[in-house]
């Protein structure tokens, strides 16, 4: 199948000591390879796409037998039989050509169909079946260990299990100002559900919610991992940092906005159902 690889190879490439790309090296079915180069943003598209494969991936492990975790040992030995070499003049001299502009994601029930925008306005296909996603995540992040590139280490730790969607400044009532992220619609399907988020304040007159987002996640409501995207997001916005750097934080909120499966909420309905969440939050706040 046309983008299907049976091998592939990482690494990091640098730039006075800081990551300047990841190269990605792929051999096909047919024995022929091809490489690939991608800076962080891309990076961190892959990555999400990675390990949202992946976590589907785990919980099909666990509810099946041992044949397919036998056939992941298979799968994986195979991978490293067919581990494509690195030339020194592609890490040295990587091709901009080769350059991954874009990631457009085609999902399938056992792979994932990346299409590749080249900066050589060229459309290449990376197929990946479940079954190569974690060595090719553990590959990728050897390669980033041996960068050590803490500043891209924590940008990509900034956004992998979730999207910003919209976040909303408080401060300036009654006027509100919101800010929106576009976000490709790939991006968006990736997850299963909109969260609405608030923070709120200790001041003089009491506690306040001053600021608030929406994001769309698959984390598990009140779980670790949603507490810890929240404060994440303090990072990942300027609007709700500046915010939280000027006051004593009190308590985050969180709450799921109601949705059919499946169903991609517009804006009203997300700031609608964040406003509701606010009043209510305001209320239990000041009694």
């Amino acid at each position: 199948m046309q983008g299907t690889f049976i091998g592939f190879n990482t690494a990091g490439i640098t730039y006075e000591d800081h990551f300047m790309a990841l190269l990605l090296k792929v051999q096909n079915q047919n024995g022929l390879c091809r490489t690939f180069y991608l800076q962080a943003p891309a990076l961190a598209d892959l990555l999400m796409v990675l390990t949202t494969r992946m976590s589907v991936f785990l919980q099909r492990l666990q509810q099946s037998d041992d044949t397919l975790k036998e056939e992941l040992i298979a799968y994986n030995n195979e991978l490293i039989a067919n581990t494509p070499a690195v030339d020194m003049a592609e890490v040295q001299n990587p091709n901009p050509e080769l350059r991954i502009m874009s990631i457009t994601l085609k999902p399938g029930v056992n792979e994932s169909t990346l299409i590749l925008m080249l900066q050589n306005e060229q459309i290449a296909t990376l197929r990946i079946e479940d079954r190569q996603v974690e060595a090719l995540i553990l590959g990728i992040n050897q390669s980033l260990k041996m960068v050590a590139d803490t500043k891209l280490n924590e940008y990509l730790a900034l956004a992998l299990d979730y999207v910003l969607l919209y976040t909303v400044d408080l401060t300036t009532q009654p006027n509100i100002e919101y800010q929106q992220y576009a976000q490709e619609e790939w991006k968006l399907n990736l997850f299963s559900h909109h969260l609405a988020v608030l923070y709120s304040y200790e001041q003089e007159e009491g506690k306040k919610v001053l600021s608030g987002a929406v994001i769309k996640t698959s984390a598990a409501h009140q779980s670790d991992v949603e507490k810890s995207i929240v404060l994440r997001l303090l990072e990942k916005s300027q609007k709700l940092k500046q915010v939280h750097s000027q006051h004593t934080p009190y308590q985050i909120f969180s709450k799921v906005i109601p949705s059919a499966p499946g169903q991609m909420l517009t804006r009203d309905e997300c700031m609608l159902s964040l406003r509701e969440f606010y009043v209510a939050t305001r209320a239990a706040l000041e009694a």
